[in-house]
């Protein structure tokens, strides 16, 4: 097609007309108008014209229109550089006292944020190393970068070593990060943003990657879940009323309706709080409630009230990944409701790989694996097999790679246009005999010799 007048957008997984009309500020007939074979419904990888009309609305005037033989240049090399940027603070190792750490009770803590950073640091050195076995040579550049000093950033910068570099692995936090991202735009450098669920990185950053998905990609990912295993449920949304909670909701919301609809199906219910939710229910059909709240009192509440409903309704749960840190949520409410979470993170702590990287790490620094721990090995991993795949210029074929590390799920989408690419991999898991299990799974009888 003529890219003067169209951009050829190609479709990704879970996207749908409604989404894509949003996306490119146009409507659901005009994209159908030129692309009669999308009438049958989008299938993941279907090029779509998406017309561009001078003059009016219809598109952002800053959307850059990219042809589609547009790709970065690519280098294969006999080495590459990678710079790790991290807030491991060792301005302030002198303050860290390690009696009054290990004191019983502690006196004080380790603090956070170098604690992240160097469980981080200790699963990216053991992925590398990983590399390194293949026959791979990979130099290592680690920078201490923090957002409490604004003047380092311009020091690393200046450093000869790094306009050498082909992959950036952090800053962890998009203070930081924004600063620097604007220099591996120009010199074509992939970036990655390992722990933030910020999309704002993303934005004009064609070379940038974020694997936390946010928290609305997070909803409208799980809205494709729950549409696709859940075709036959009674689906219900139950909102808090908190007005911070809100945009989260209306995400899933939104979603889960145009995919409904699509589908020929009826729209989701929706309430407020717990009055009126019986009124929802279906006696003959599965109840699937999704709860979007993260407020712990409104969730507790909430879940033993829909416990006495489950002694006359099938209900399963839907609700957020930051319940499994709640202190006061009854087991019991959690096995009998059928609990599911979508979560970017998750261990399965049976499987033998995950066994062999504890033994591993066990070995190497002396003490269990943390999420930051996981999150260094999987995101290091994967980016370092990419650019060793696809050398220097990996970036730009990213959206067609997915990947399975032990606590992460890799499947990138490019936010838009002149964008970067944010991952979208979430792991579904469910309570089964009062464990957490990955979806489909039922929990294994244990061995009890």
């Amino acid at each position: 097609p003529d890219t003067s007048k169209f951009i050829v957008h190609k479709v990704e997984p879970a996207q749908t007309l409604y989404s894509l009309a949003r996306k490119y500020n146009t409507t659901e007939q005009i994209i159908l108008d030129n692309n009669p074979e999308a009438k049958s419904g989008l299938k993941v990888g279907m090029e779509l014209k998406i017309p561009i009309k001078i003059g009016s609305t219809q598109l952002p005037p800053d959307t850059l229109v990219v042809k589609r033989d547009t790709v970065f240049q690519t280098e294969m090399k006999d080495v590459y550089n990678v710079a790790m940027m991290m807030p491991l603070q060792l301005w302030n190792v002198s303050n860290i006292n390690p009696d009054e750490i290990v004191a019983n009770p502690p006196k004080s803590e380790f603090p956070q944020k170098p604690k992240a950073a160097v469980e981080f640091y200790e699963g990216a050195l053991l992925a590398i190393d990983s590399i390194r076995k293949t026959g791979v040579k990979i130099n290592v550049w680690v920078y201490d970068v923090d957002d409490l000093d604004s003047g380092k950033m311009g020091k690393v910068l200046g450093q000869s070593e790094f306009e050498t570099m082909d992959l950036i692995i952090g800053p962890f936090s998009p203070g930081p990060f924004a600063e620097i991202v604007e220099f591996a735009n120009a010199n074509k450098i992939a970036i990655v943003s390992p722990v933030s669920a910020s999309n704002r990185v993303l934005f004009k950053n064609p070379m940038a990657v974020k694997t936390l998905p946010s928290t609305i990609t997070q909803m409208e990912q799980l809205a494709a879940h729950i549409s696709k295993e859940r075709k036959e449920d009674n689906i219900i949304m139950i909102s808090s009323g908190l007005p911070k909670e809100q945009k989260t909701g209306n995400a899933f919301r939104d979603e889960m309706n145009q995919l409904r609809v699509a589908e020929g199906k009826d729209s989701i219910r929706f309430t407020t709080g717990f009055s009126g939710v019986e009124a929802l229910l279906k006696k003959d059909k599965m109840n699937v409630i999704v709860i979007p709240s993260i407020a712990q009192a409104f969730v507790s509440d909430l879940l033993r009230n829909l416990h006495t409903l489950a002694e006359k309704y099938q209900i399963t749960v839907y609700g957020m990944p930051s319940w499994m840190e709640f202190e006061n949520l009854d087991p019991e409410y959690m096995q009998t409701l059928n609990m599911h979470f979508a979560s970017p993170y998750y261990v399965d702590y049976d499987l033998p790989s995950t066994k062999r990287f504890i033994i591993r790490y066990r070995s190497a620094f002396g003490g269990d694996p943390t999420t930051y721990s996981f999150a260094g090995f999987d995101v290091t991993l994967f980016f370092l097999q990419q650019l060793v795949r696809g050398g220097t210029g990996f970036v730009s074929t990213i959206t067609g790679v997915q990947g399975e590390g032990i606590q992460q799920s890799f499947s990138f989408v490019k936010s838009d246009a002149e964008s970067g690419y944010e991952n979208i991999g979430l792991r579904i898991i469910h309570i089964s005999d009062y464990e957490l299990v990955p979806f489909g799974v039922e929990n294994p009888v244990k061995d009890k010799r």
